[in-house]
Formats: C-alpha cells, structure tokens, sequence
C-alpha cells in the first residue's frame, strides 16, 4: 500500500512536491527571526497555529521564507539530533533553534553552543564511531563539498553575541510563552537545501547497522513508522543475511521522507483522514465530518501527529463518492411532533453519505460519531454507559459504510446496535427520541435493501385499527403477529404508567424489553395487570378489551421488538383524553 501512495506521489515532479509540502506546511508554534548578511534582523513574526481551525497567520512577507528554512533546517527525530544534549533542535548552521525556557533557565550555554558548532563544522567526528554512517557521510561530501567554516564560524559568533540579549537588536520577544526561538541566516535556498541534506542522507535511516551497499549505492531501512530496534526482535527476518523489513536507496528514501512531511502538514492541520485517489493521481485530506470530492479509487489512510506522522489504519476504497446513488429518504412513520427538531417531524431526502452521517450522529449518538470513529476508548467521554459501548462496536462499520462505500453486514448491524440504543431510551424514558431512533431505523433498513426487514412500511394505520378495536361494540381480534406486538406495547406502556413507584420507569420498563419470549410477555403483563389494577376503572372498557386481546392471541414470530417499541413510544390509546370517558 505505501509502494502505491510513493508510485502517485513520486507521480509529481520535483518541484511540484515541494510545492505540495509548502502550500500546507505549518511550522512549529514559536518567534521566527531572520537575520541579515550584515547581521542585522530583517524580519520577525510569531507563527502560531490555531487549534480550532487548523490555520496560522501567513500575513509576514517573509512566511514562505521561514517555511522553506524551517522545513531544511529540522530534524529526523529527537533521536538524531546533532546536538547531543537536545538543546538545540536545528541540523545546519544556517539556523539556531532553541526553546526559550531553554535560554531562561540556563539550559543553553556558551558550552552548549560551542559543542553544536563543532559537531556542524566536523560532521566526520560525529560518524567515526559508526564505519557505514562515516562511509555514507564521506560519499555525500563527495558530492556537497566541505562545509563552509567561514560562514559557519561567523553565524556561531552572532549567536554567542546576541542569543542571551536578542532585545538589544530591538526585537520585541515574548520568552516566557512555551514555545521556540527559531533563528535563521539569510542565504540562497540552495545552500539550505545543500546543508539540509548533508544532515538528513546520513540520519534518514532507521539505523545505519542495516545499511547495505549494491553496486556502489548505498541501501537501508527507512525510519518512517519503523521503530526497528533490540527490543523489537520480531521485526527483524531472521532467515535473510540481512534481517530488515525492506530497504530503499538514497532516493527512493528521500521521496519517502518527502511523502511523509506531505501528510505531516495534513496532521497539523488537524485532517487525520486521507484519501489516495490512484485514478487521478492525488491525494484528498479530511477532517472528522469532511468527505473527498468527486469519485475515489485507492486507499485510505489514517493518520495521527504525534513525535513523527503516523499512519494507525489504512483501507482499500474500491469505489467510493459522497453522492449517494439513490437518495435516501428519512420518514415520520411513527408521527411524532418535534418543535424544536423539525426536520424530523415529516419526509427528509439527503443525497450525500454526509447528510446521512449527520443524522445518525445526531439521533443514535448525540453527536459524539463523528469525532470518535478512531478515538481510545479512555479518551471517548458519553456520560450514558449504553451510547457509548454501541459506538465502540459500531463506528468501523459505520465509518467503512458512510466513508469507504463499504455496506457489507449493515443490516445486521443496524438490527443489533440501533435497536439496544431505541430500547436504552425507553428505558430513560426518552420516547420522543426513541420514536426519532426507530423511524431512522427503518428508513435506512428500507434505504439498503427493497423493503428494509419489513418493518419501514409501518404507518399510523396500525394505531388507528388497533384504535377501532378496543372501542368497538362487538369483539376482534387481532389479525396479524405485527398488530399483536404493538398491542402489547400500548398496554406495558399503560401499566407502567400506572405505577406509583417512585423510580418506576427503568426497572419496570426493562423487563419487557428484554423479554426473549412471548410467554415471558404475557407473565410480565398478567402480574402488572393485577398488581396495578386498583387503578384502573372498574369496567374500563378499553382496557380490558386490550388485555383481553393480547392475552387471546398467540403470535407465530418470534418477538418484534421494533414492533413492541412502537407501541411503547407512540401516543399511548388508553391515555387518551376525551370528553367522555367510556365506561
């Protein structure tokens, strides 16, 4: 998979990908000064990014400037820095990176910075004690040339000179905010990028005991998401002279390092979804609740900043577009008024997997899908213990389904998860809500397959025949296994109502709820009946002729819980006022 994405990357051209890196690109929170030849500072700006937005100010005229340094002057990880203390946080001796509780607190000292040039000006001393990091480095100068003491010595004397009193050039530095002092020389771009490699082509690999030499170019394991080390053992391919994983050449590994800055600027950014369009060669970064444009063929990466980008999932997308292929149509078949929702109150057509998505995370999930499709469960803070464990046992499904095209088992998913979070809201009474839940259901099991289970044709004619029934003159039965359950959840409601217990509504709606069988109901209602029958009117002729049915019917299905739920939720027929009361 990572073949493919470089195969579209390295697609680019040289300075396209460059230009992909820059165009995103989001420097580290800090004061960026540029000093001039003549040592001067020409330039001065506080980058900070903003979390909410994923934006940063780019108002300097020197930003893009500071970017292209900033980007040259990094390093590989903390593991490799050229300061062996990991005070200062630059590769090249263009740049002088620090933090500035470093300079505050007495961190950062002439030693220090001696010791850093040092390293810069014989980079040979650092790579003596490794015979393949040495061989590597002698290649490379080879081909950069010497380093340019002149210069560096002159950038390490204006760093002694001014580092501890940078106010003394007038430049206005807030140190106390926890962030970085970031230094740089002005100088052609290419000699950053000529002092940059000189840094990254011996450090890039994971670790140069690996590296191995093929007809004069230089092969190793690439450091990218490859902790390879001796307390990972069952990494290495122990029947092969040589154990790593796999091994790239100079560059094929810089074209890598390259790929990863790119998604890196997407991290920062907050967009961890990203989308590898093989089809037209480009690369679609999203944020939580953001969908590709056009069609999709390729993969999909999950990404996640931490000490370097990190890919956690990765997925094929065979066939993937937000446009939906047929609309999906949301319907009010349980009737219910919603005032301050009321959007749900009649028909909704949505044509995009987003509309979709937004209304699940609204209605299941109170709106907490969205943001934790990938989240640690620890991290995942939803009060109601119920909502929560249906998340984690639906988000993968959801999220292969609304943002891979993915629609493998839904219907299953739907039935097992949507139905334990309709019941867990009667349950707490929430019947509105739960009403909200089971018309969702239904209309996407009507949505994903002709039909749904049967169920999504309900309407309020149920109710009303069942209305007709426990009023009419001469006795009828009932007539079908789905008028049956709805029965039995009009009358459970019923008496649940009446109850005069305290906490009345969980414990005792629970028990039909969970009911496995239709005798278990017909117990659960028989000893509510009696148990709370001083409440009911004597000869209300409703009620026993709803009692009376129920208890004359015997259903061939097994129970339909959607059904019983209805009953539940829906305006209760033996709560009903009227003017006159039948007796």
């Amino acid at each position: 998979m990572l073949g493919e994405c470089l195969e579209v990357f390295g697609g680019y051209t040289e300075e396209e990908r460059e230009g992909l890196v820059f165009n995103h690109y989001i420097p580290k929170d800090g004061t960026y000064v540029m000093v001039g030849v003549n040592g001067e500072i020409v330039s001065k700006t506080d980058i900070k990014l903003d979390r909410k937005t994923g934006m940063v100010n780019k108002s300097s005229p020197r930003y893009h400037d500071f970017c292209f340094y900033d980007y040259h002057s990094d390093l590989v990880s903390m593991n490799k820095p050229q300061d062996a203390l990991k005070i200062i946080h630059s590769n090249n001796y263009l740049s002088f990176w620090v933090k500035k509780e470093s300079i505050l607190n007495g961190k950062l000292t002439m030693d220090v910075i001696d010791g850093y040039y040092d390293v810069l000006e014989h980079p040979e001393k650092k790579y003596k004690k490794d015979v393949r990091a040495a061989s590597l480095y002698g290649m490379l100068e080879a081909e950069l040339g010497p380093v340019n003491a002149e210069l560096l010595h002159k950038n390490k004397r204006w760093v002694r000179e001014h580092i501890f009193s940078m106010e003394d050039l007038g430049a206005d530095i807030d140190m106390g905010k926890k962030d970085y002092l970031k230094i740089f020389f002005e100088a052609e771009k290419e000699e950053y990028k000529r002092e940059g490699k000189r840094y990254f082509i011996p450090n890039i690999y994971n670790s140069n005991q690996y590296n191995v030499v093929i007809e004069g170019e230089t092969y190793g394991l690439p450091d990218n998401n490859q902790g390879m080390n001796a307390k990972k053992p069952f990494l290495s391919i122990k029947t092969r002279k040589c154990v790593a994983p796999y091994l790239l050449d100079r560059e094929s590994v810089m074209l890598q390092k390259q790929f990863f800055d790119y998604l890196m600027t997407f991290a920062a950014a907050g967009k961890y979804n990203v989308y590898v369009d093989l089809e037209h060669g480009r690369f679609i970064p999203c944020g939580n609740g953001d969908y590709p444009t056009g069609e999709v063929c390729g993969f999909f990466l999950r990404i996640q900043k931490g000490k370097e980008v990190e890919i956690h999932e990765q997925d094929v997308v065979p066939y993937f577009r937000n446009e939906l292929q047929k609309p999906f149509v949301y319907r009010n078949l349980l009737g219910i008024e919603d005032t301050e929702n009321p959007e749900y109150e009649g028909v909704r057509e949505c044509i995009t997997c987003q509309e979709v998505e937004r209304m699940i995370n609204d209605v299941f999930f109170s709106k907490a899908l969205v943001n934790h499709y990938f989240s640690p469960e620890e991290n995942i803070k939803i009060a109601d213990e119920t909502v929560k464990r249906m998340l984690l046992l639906s988000r993968r499904k959801l999220f292969g389904w609304l943002h891979l095209g993915n629609t493998a088992d839904l219907e299953s998913l739907f039935h097992k998860v949507f139905m334990e979070l309709i019941k867990n809201s009667i349950a707490k009474e929430y019947m509105r809500k739960a009403a909200k839940q089971l018309n969702m259901k239904w209309s996407l099991e009507g949505y994903l397959e002709e039909g749904g289970n049967g169920m999504a044709d309900f309407s309020l004619e149920l109710r009303e025949g069942l209305k007709e029934k426990i009023v009419a003159e001469e006795y009828k039965g009932l007539e079908n296994d789905r008028e049956y359950y709805f029965a039995v959840g009009q009358m459970a409601r019923y008496l649940v109502v009446l109850s005069k217990a305290g906490k009345k509504k969980q414990s005792l709606i629970n028990p039909f709820l969970n009911a496995r069988t239709d005798k278990k109901l017909k117990e659960l209602l028989g000893r509510y009946y009696k148990r709370y029958n001083y409440d009911i009117l004597l000869g209300a002729k409703k009620v026993d002729r709803l009692y009376g049915m129920v208890e004359g019917y015997e259903p061939e299905s097994p129970i339909m819980q959607d059904l019983l739920c209805a009953g539940f939720v829906i305006d209760n027929l033996l709560l009903e006022k009227k003017a006159k009361e039948e007796t």
